[in-house]
């Protein structure tokens, strides 16, 4: 049974894990600077094609004008990224390329801000053109990467991790995505290779010790895993899609009251009750099945409505155990429907989403609390769909 319950969870990984792998980009970038006599930011200037430099709506000049050399626009815009005044940079770094479309360093912190601000096709010619100007730049081929990432391509995105971490091993933020790379790749051994590289710069990141936990989980060390969840949600992780995680951690190690306890913190009561019935109806624990997908009904009678599915599909697999069931019907257990609905979450911008049932192959790759960095990107996410029996990594 516990056989087929893996290979069920095993063949999802590929369809949940890419559904928020391309949201996932370096922390850093500082809010949104507003700019004088214009409704547009320069960014959006820029995207929707106006000059930046010459038109004077939105843009005061700089006492010296372009006058002013390329490298002293770059140390200007380096200055005021250090005060995460990003706009600002971005109009500095707009001038220094504009005299001197060579300058790398220009190209490549102007690629890296338009990434974070989820242009890609405009941040794609700056991060291709720092690449082809200084090839020995690991931050370059980090920040290509997390716009490969972005774009989809993973493939690419893997290659140029891995030559970042050629030319600089302790970065930490493409060990930490080529990491959930190889996750959803159902290669969790070289995953937490650089996860726990990865920790070594990054020892407080919540969401990297939730991805920690799911690698650790893939491998079938599930009292790993836990130590991983409990970290992530003392540092700040999302908590209840890393609540879901341990509890299914906990009910692999026979932690069942405690598995509870981290189902109800992630969804409520009537979740907890289901998740531990889908669970245990998968285990061929049919009796204590029933009781738990019972208690979902009464706890929630008509708004848990999967709950309900599950408990036929649970009756009928417990009749087919004892030998009451069609002759015909394999004596497996059914599989469960869908996600339960659950309390709405709040994952900061994102908008608010439904908290799944059990989870336990990883999901989706989150992203990473990465370290201050010159490359000035942001954290992004896209929900994902889950199903229970699979470990959820995602906002």
């Amino acid at each position: 049974m516990k056989e087929n319950a893996m290979t069920a969870r095993t063949a999802t990984r590929p369809a949940l894990a890419l559904l928020a792998l391309c949201a996932l980009l370096l922390a850093g970038c500082g809010a949104q600077q507003p700019t004088r006599g214009s409704n547009l930011s320069l960014m959006e200037r820029y995207h929707s094609g106006k000059d930046l430099l010459h038109d004077g709506e939105g843009v005061k000049p700089t006492p010296q004008g372009d006058a002013m050399n390329a490298q002293e626009h770059l140390q200007r815009g380096m200055a005021f990224l250090s005060q995460n005044r990003s706009e600002l940079a971005f109009e500095q770094f707009s001038r220094a390329c504009q005299l001197d479309p060579k300058l790398a360093e220009a190209r490549y912190q102007r690629g890296a801000l338009l990434l974070a601000r989820g242009v890609t096709a405009e941040a794609r010619p700056d991060i291709d053109a720092a690449l082809a100007l200084a090839p020995a730049n690991a931050r370059a081929w980090e920040t290509a990467g997390m716009l490969s990432f972005a774009e989809g391509n993973f493939t690419e995105a893997g290659e140029r991790f891995e030559r970042a971490l050629v030319l600089e091993p302790r970065l930490a933020g493409a060990a930490s995505h080529l990491g959930a790379i190889h996750n959803y790749q159902g290669q969790p051994d070289k995953a937490l290779t650089l996860f726990l590289r990865a920790l070594e710069q990054m020892p407080r990141s919540g969401e990297l010790h939730n991805n920690t936990g799911i690698a650790q989980a893939m491998l079938g060390n599930d009292a790993a895993a836990v130590d991983h969840f409990r970290a992530a949600i003392t540092y700040g992780a999302p908590g209840s899609r890393v609540w879901n995680n341990m509890g299914l951690s906990l009910c692999r190690l026979g932690r069942y009251d405690e598995a509870y306890e981290a189902f109800r913190n992630a969804g409520g009561e009537a979740a907890a009750h289901n998740n531990l019935g889908v669970y245990l109806s998968q285990q061929g624990e049919h009796t204590l099945a029933l009781y738990h997908l019972q208690r979902a009904l009464e706890v929630e009678p008509r708004y848990y409505a999967r709950a309900a599915e599950n408990l036929k599909r649970a009756r009928l697999a417990a009749r087919i155990a004892q030998g009451q069931g069609p002759a015909s019907t394999s004596a497996a257990p059914l599989p469960m429907a869908g996600p339960a609905p659950g309390p709405s979450g709040a994952p900061g911008a994102k908008g608010a989403k439904g908290v799944g049932p059990v989870q336990g192959a990883p999901g989706v790759a989150t992203p990473v609390t990465l370290p201050p960095a010159s490359t000035p990107l942001k954290a992004r996410a896209t929900p994902a769909a889950v199903r229970e029996g699979e470990l959820r990594d995602g906002n």
